[in-house]
Order: structure tokens, then C-alpha cells, then sequence
């Protein structure tokens, strides 16, 4: 989740487009649905495939829409429920009927006027019943003059949890469902920044967007890898991703700044880059993409978190201003 903290990102394209104009739009998407709360100012949406219903968390006003089945839209976390904070990062176990959600302080929040100097900033880990939306328990790091920040997170098959954290330290945490205790699973000093978070299907290895590339992490050695680039495709520094999902031996990245969903094949080993395809590039309503879910070929995504709807004095453009945000889906390519 990038335009909430202080680092720029411009994301990227693939090598081979290098010589494209990226105003040319390859417009692969549909629309899903839209959100009636045009201040919502989404970051991420998970999606319950028991009840088929999806969840979109607001970094605004720190709550959780619920869209059912047939588009009927409610408030399932209420504004600050149980100390909420920005909504971030959030996936569903629908198996144990659980919604694990990362929450962290930040300026995009109503009222949030904590300074990182003086402070700190606070964040959490909430897990909250999926069918009820009663909180079950939270973890929450909130010591002054500690800066946190919750970014992303995925299960394992098991139900562990696995979630980036930056700033005060550039972390994977953890909660094993056997300890259930939020802990540092490793801290690699080459990841800086880490953001999107996915795992592979046989749940060996976790891949970690961050500022610096893209990494995978062996689940259990611990044994942190950069992911090899020989055909230079740009997903590092000012081309960073953010929203990242294996699907089939690939990795599928969302880049905000340049408008683009793509999808990198990797090697059988999965540690080598050797192919990318575009999904969407300049969608019209593309304002801040951020990340998404995958359900079954599509992948569901935030188009326009209009995280840049501020005014020089910090206020929120005037609702007339706004866009009902819009979540796009698109197929992925076998």
C-alpha cells in the first residue's frame, strides 16, 4: 500500500514495452461493482467464497463494506470498531469463518493526528468473525515513539499468517495458529519497504513485493531469495508493485503509478522471471489501483483508491470531486 507513507513509487511495465507510450490504454477489464461512498478511499478487498460475498476496508474512515451475492451493499465493521485504524491489507479463512485484517495509523484516517517524531504510529492485526463481524482478538504493536505499519497478508492451508510490516523494522510477522502471538518471522536486511504478499500453492514459499524487487522466502528454512531478472523487467525502486498474487507458476502485480496490471511467469523453480504479459494498462478508471483478490481466473481489484484527493492543507476533496470507487475485475492468462 504505497501513497499512505512517505516513499514515491512510480510502478513499472515490462522491458519489452519499454519503447510503448504509456498513455496507450490495453483495456482488458470489466467493471465489478462500484461503491456508493465515493470518501470511502479503498486499499484492498478480500472476498468469502462461502457466503460469495466480498469485503472492501476503507483507509478513511477505518470500516468494512460487505457486498453479498446479489450486490446488496452493508456496513459489516462499523467506523473505529474495536480501535480500527486505516484498513489495509485483509484476506478471508472461510474455512474457520474468519476475516484477518492489517490496520495502521496514518493521515488518510478522519481525526488521526498522531506525529511519527512524537507518538509513533500504531498497528494491528484484527481477526474478526466473518459472519458476525465480532471481534475475535487483535495484535496490535503501540509503543511511543515507534513507528508501525501492517501492509498485506496471506494464509498458508494451515491457517498461520504471514504479513509485511515496514518502517520500525523491515519485517515478515507472523501468527501461528498454534501460539496464536504475534511474531517477527524473518527480517532480511536486502527487503526494504515490503508490501504485496503472496504464497505458492504448495504453501513452500511466501513471494514479497518490497521497494527493492521482488523476493520469495522458503516457509521452512526461513532461507530469504531474491527472485532473478535476466530479462530486466522493471519491478524495483520507482517501478515497485504492490498488490501481488501466485496464480498457476506466476506472479500477478498491481503498480499503481502507471496504471498497469501484469502477469509474470516464473521458472519451474520458482525463482527466475522468464515472461510477462500485460492484463491492463490506463484503464479510464484507474485513480491509485491498489491490490485485489483472486477468485478462481479473475482477478478482482481496487481501480481507483484516490489516495491523492487531498488538498494542500491535508482536507479531502469536496464529495462532488470524488468517483464512486470502482472495483475491475480481469481474467488471468493461462
Amino acid at each position: 500500500m504505497r501513497n499512505l507513507y512517505s516513499i514515491i513509487y512510480i510502478f513499472f511495465i515490462s522491458a519489452s514495452l519499454i519503447a510503448q507510450d504509456n498513455s496507450q490504454s490495453t483495456n482488458t477489464s470489466f467493471y465489478a461493482f462500484t461503491i456508493v461512498e465515493k470518501d470511502l478511499l479503498p486499499e484492498n478487498i478480500a472476498y468469502d467464497s462461502g457466503s460469495k460475498s466480498f469485503f472492501v476496508g476503507s483507509t478513511r474512515k477505518g470500516k468494512i463494506v460487505k457486498i453479498d451475492e446479489n450486490g446488496r451493499q452493508t456496513e459489516f465493521i462499523s467506523p473505529k470498531q474495536n480501535g480500527l485504524l486505516m484498513v489495509i491489507g485483509m484476506k478471508v479463512d472461510a474455512e474457520n469463518r474468519w476475516l484477518w485484517v492489517c490496520s495502521s495509523g496514518g493521515s488518510n484516517l478522519v481525526d488521526y493526528n498522531f506525529k511519527d517524531e512524537e507518538e509513533g504510529r500504531p498497528a494491528g492485526i484484527f481477526k474478526f468473525n466473518l459472519d458476525t463481524g465480532e471481534l475475535i482478538k487483535k495484535y496490535v504493536l503501540d509503543t511511543i515513539g515507534e513507528v508501525h505499519f501492517f501492509n498485506d497478508l496471506v494464509l498458508d492451508n494451515d491457517g498461520n499468517v504471514y504479513i509485511t510490516h515496514m518502517f520500525q523494522e523491515h519485517s515478515i510477522y507472523t501468527i501461528n495458529r498454534n501460539k496464536d502471538e504475534l511474531e517477527v518471522f524473518v527480517s532480511p536486511e536486502t527487503m526494504q519497504y515490503p508490501n504485496g504478499i503472496s504464497i505458492s500453492d504448495d504453501n513452500k514459499f511466501l513471494f514479497v513485493a518490497h521497494s527493492e524487487g521482488l523476493a520469495s522466502i522458503e516457509i521452512a528454512s526461513k532461507k530469504y531469495r531474491t527472485i532473478k531478472n535476466p530479462k530486466q523487467f522493471k519491478f524495483s525502486r520507482r517501478e515497485s508493485v504492490d498488490g501481488l498474487y501466485f496464480y498457476k507458476n506466476a506472479l500477478i502485480v498491481i503498480q499503481p503509478d502507471i496504471k498497469t496490471v501484469q502477469q509474470f511467469k516464473l521458472n519451474n523453480q520458482l525463482d527466475t522471471v522468464i515472461d510477462a504479459k500485460l492484463l491492463e494498462v490506463n484503464h479510464p478508471m484507474m485513480n491509485n489501483p491498489t491490490t485485489g483478490v483472486l477468485v478462481g481466473n479473475e482477478l478482482y481489484y481496487v481501480a481507483n483508491a484516490q489516495f491523492e484527493s487531498f488538498d494542500k492543507n491535508g482536507n479531502l476533496f469536496s464529495i462532488e470531486k470524488l468517483y464512486e470507487p470502482t472495483i475491475l475485475k480481469t481474467k488471468i492468462l493461462d
